[in-house]
């Protein structure tokens, strides 16, 4: 009985646990369903016009962490964000509340210049403005009718059409000069029939800067052919080519300013060159001797609006045998005594002085003189046939003019291809045929042709005067008129 009592009791104490157990179980899911949600927010991404944002708008959990970038368009730039204090482009946000998030943009702001153009006189340019920074322009110069471009005030460029890159503003000024026109000093003039030159002259022709008057048929001779008168014209051509070896292209233009009379020591008288046939004794009445000029109309007048120095003569008495050397001696001769006295004085610098053979001053001390004198001394240039006297001041002008002659033959070393038997001594010694000899013999004289005639009188080839001069007055002149 007591046995049963004790498990009677068991069943008691176990049915109480149990319920004791099945109660404490009920109250702990109670308060698992109690926990509280996780707080989400509402998180809104919008870009300004001019970019965009690489994350969207939407709803997050309390504590996520998101990262937003802004990008601008082209042409445009970031410039903060509304909803943040972060100034990059890159935005790093944990959310703990409702966001509203906006990236901004503004168009860059574009850097202009002004590039202003003037043109000065004798042209046009094309026209400036003002431009965004970093612009390439081309700028163009163009002359108007008379002129050429220059140069630029502003560029160092040099050519009429220049690109700019635009990173400032610029002032640029186009230059202009005005052309000379090489045709108004070397000029070919055309054979010209004029009865009011003279009676004794019924032609022309002007060529660089000297005017060639040519004999008629007066004073009982008959009149230069046409032919013989542009042969003259195309040596006076070829002693005056500018496109030479060693010409200096400014002094020969200056000595035909010279020729011409616009400037130099004979200013307002231009240059003229006398042609005629046989000889002045020819001729009835003599148109050389003092006051013959009275006997041909017009002639005195004429003579006194040219500076005139001796004749060409066609068909000379001299050269009975009708030799073309003779001939090329009796043009290239004279057209080198007209050319040196009225031409290359003053054309170089330092020749004005230094060539002066003026009859009113004392030019003994020129360099010209000296070199003369130096030539007589060493027994280079002989003066009898001009009196033997180096001191007779009235033979100076005659001897000046020779001697730069004789000077230039035999600097070119002509005279010992054309004078007979390649000499003309004792006139001028055989020893100053060629540069070099007068280099040795007559030093001064070969300074004096090197600074002030070399530079300006060039030298024709002597192949070609022989195809213009051939014997029996044959030959062409080759002469061709602008």
């Amino acid at each position: 009985m007591k046995k049963n009592k004790i498990n009677f009791l068991a069943l008691i104490i176990i049915s109480i646990t149990l319920t004791f157990c099945s109660k404490g179980d009920s109250q702990s899911d109670s308060q698992i369903s109690a926990l509280p949600e996780i707080a989400k927010y509402s998180v809104s991404i919008s870009a300004s016009e001019g970019g965009v944002v690489d994350t969207q708008s939407g709803t997050f959990n309390a504590g996520t962490v998101i990262t937003v970038t802004a990008s601008p368009n082209e042409g445009y730039e970031f410039v903060g964000w509304t909803g943040s204090d972060e100034t990059t482009t890159q935005n790093t946000l944990t959310v703990n509340s409702n966001i509203v998030l906006v990236a901004n943009f503004r168009l860059i702001p574009i850097t202009e210049y002004t590039i202003t153009v003037n043109a000065g006189v004798g042209g046009v340019v094309s026209s400036g403005g003002t431009f965004a920074s970093g612009s390439v322009l081309s700028v163009i110069a163009t002359p108007t009718s008379g002129y050429e471009f220059s140069g630029w005030t502003g560029s160092s460029e040099v050519s009429s059409v220049i690109s700019i890159t635009l990173t400032s503003d610029i002032t640029l000024t186009a230059n202009f000069q005005q052309i000379i026109s090489e045709s108004n000093y070397y000029s070919s003039g055309q054979l010209v029939s004029n009865n009011n030159i003279s009676s004794w002259f019924d032609r022309s022709i002007d060529v660089n800067g000297v005017k060639i008057l040519i004999a008629g048929e007066t004073g009982g001779q008959p009149k230069v052919s046409d032919e013989f008168a542009k042969k003259v014209a195309q040596v006076f051509k070829l002693l005056t080519n500018k496109d030479a070896d060693g010409i200096n292209k400014d002094a020969q233009e200056k000595m035909i300013k010279i020729l011409l009379g616009e400037i130099g020591f004979h200013k307002n008288l231009p240059t003229g060159q006398r042609v005629a046939y046989g000889n002045a004794g020819q001729y009835n009445p003599n148109p050389l001797v003092d006051g013959g000029c009275s006997g041909y109309s017009g002639l005195c007048e004429l003579e006194n609006t040219l500076v005139l120095k001796d004749m060409i003569w066609y068909m000379s008495p001299d050269n009975t045998g009708r030799k073309g050397d003779n001939d090329i001696i009796e043009v290239f001769e004279h057209a080198l005594h007209t050319l040196q006295s009225f031409g290359t004085r003053g054309a170089v610098d330092g020749s004005l002085s230094a060539l002066n053979m003026s009859e009113d001053e004392d030019i003994s001390g020129t360099e010209l003189f000296l070199a003369m004198k130096e030539a007589v001394d060493n027994g280079v240039f002989g003066i009898n046939d001009y009196g033997g006297n180096i001191n007779d001041r009235d033979k100076w002008p005659v001897l000046l003019v020779e001697y730069q002659y004789l000077l230039t033959f035999g600097m070119w070393e002509i005279g010992k291809e054309l004078w007979e038997g390649g000499s003309l001594a004792p006139e001028w010694a055989d020893k100053a045929n060629t540069a070099s000899g007068i280099q040795q013999n007559n030093p001064l004289g070969y300074a004096l042709f090197n600074n002030y005639i070399s530079p300006v009188l060039s030298k024709p080839d002597l192949s070609e005067l022989r195809l213009i001069f051939q014997d029996n007055d044959q030959g062409l002149s080759g002469y061709v008129a602008d």
